[in-house]
């Protein structure tokens, strides 16, 4: 899907396009609508530069002990294939 804006209302914004999309991907992110990945692929910036955008702007990662206990297990999942 394609989101088109009008040029008077981004204009009225007083920011660039990619600072608009940046500024609506944060805000998605912190009321936990999209995932960092998400949010890298929507800024265009990746996932690794909008951790940083988010870090600069002081806002917490969006990470529970289900995203903890997934990561234990591809650490355990990667560190098996790598004894075979």
């Amino acid at each position: 899907m394609l989101l088109e804006l009008n040029d008077k209302v981004i204009s009225s914004t007083g920011l660039t396009d990619d600072e608009l999309r940046i500024e609506l991907a944060v805000r998605l992110y912190e009321d936990g609508k999209i995932t960092v990945g998400q949010g890298g692929t929507m800024t265009g910036l990746g996932s690794i530069r909008f951790q940083q955008e988010l870090g600069k702007r002081k806002i917490a990662w969006h990470y529970d002990i289900e995203d903890f206990e997934a990561d234990l297990e591809t650490l355990r999942k990667l560190s098996s294939d790598r004894s075979k």
